[in-house]
Formats: C-alpha cells, sequence, structure tokens
C-alpha cells in the first residue's frame, strides 16, 4: 500500500467549489488535490475545508476523500451533473415532468458548455504535475 502523502506530494488543481454560507463564522469550500508521489500512479484528494471568516487561525480541514480510481471520478461527476439537472428541472417536478429526450437534450447542452474549462483545467493540470515533478527532482 502506498504512503501518506505529505503536503509536498500535493498538486493543488483548478478551482475550488465554495458552499453555500449556512454557517456564521465559517465559509466551506470543496478543493480537489493530486496526490503525485514518486512509484505511485496519480491519485485524487477532495478535502473539505472550514474557514474561518474573521480568524484563519480557526480554519481547518474537515475531510479529506482519497480517490484512486477514474471510475470513482466520473461516478462523482455523473452524481454532480445530474444533481445539477435535477435542480435545474425542479420548477417543472409538479407540472410536467420532463421527457428523457428533454433531458438527454438539457444533458447534451451542459457537458458542450463545459467542455472547453474541463479541457482548459485538464492542460492546466497536466502542467502543475509537470512543474511539480521536475521540482521534486531538483
Amino acid at each position: 500500500m502506498s504512503s501518506k502523502p505529505s503536503a509536498v506530494d500535493l498538486v493543488p488543481c483548478s478551482r475550488e467549489v465554495k458552499a453555500d454560507d449556512t454557517l456564521e463564522e465559517f465559509h466551506q469550500v470543496l478543493r480537489f488535490d493530486i496526490i503525485d508521489q514518486p512509484e505511485q500512479p496519480l491519485r485524487s484528494q477532495i478535502l473539505l475545508d472550514r474557514r474561518h471568516k474573521t480568524d484563519n487561525k480557526k480554519s481547518h480541514p474537515v475531510a479529506f476523500i482519497r480517490l484512486s480510481q477514474t471510475g470513482q471520478l466520473l461516478d462523482l461527476v455523473c452524481s454532480a451533473l445530474a444533481m445539477a439537472n435535477t435542480i435545474a428541472y425542479s420548477n417543472r417536478i409538479d407540472e410536467n415532468t420532463p421527457t428523457r429526450m428533454e433531458i438527454e437534450h438539457a444533458t447534451d447542452s451542459v457537458i458542450a458548455t463545459i467542455k472547453s474549462d474541463i479541457v482548459t483545467l485538464t492542460e492546466l493540470q497536466l502542467k502543475q504535475v509537470e512543474m511539480h515533478r521536475k521540482a521534486r527532482l531538483g
């Protein structure tokens, strides 16, 4: 089994996702990191971070979730996109639930909209991993 990653093994990725502001003193943030350890395949870490609104010393991570398989991340993406579609259609649920064809069309539109962003973020993350590896090798 691989060793526990240290801070130097983590490559922060893309962008953070800020949660709704539901806490009086804290903001909650989801952040994706790549775990890049020598002689190990790349893995992903999702960090749930709680950041104090006025005192950084009170900020702390709440949870770490590690994913080592592409399929796990794709399951996460599928669930998130299905949730986004459900929320987008929520005003129609009581009146006229959308058909499968309408849902497929909406999903195609969403994927087309985010495709360029995914490609750009992937390029950025690959460059960050490459720079991380060069820095590690000195």
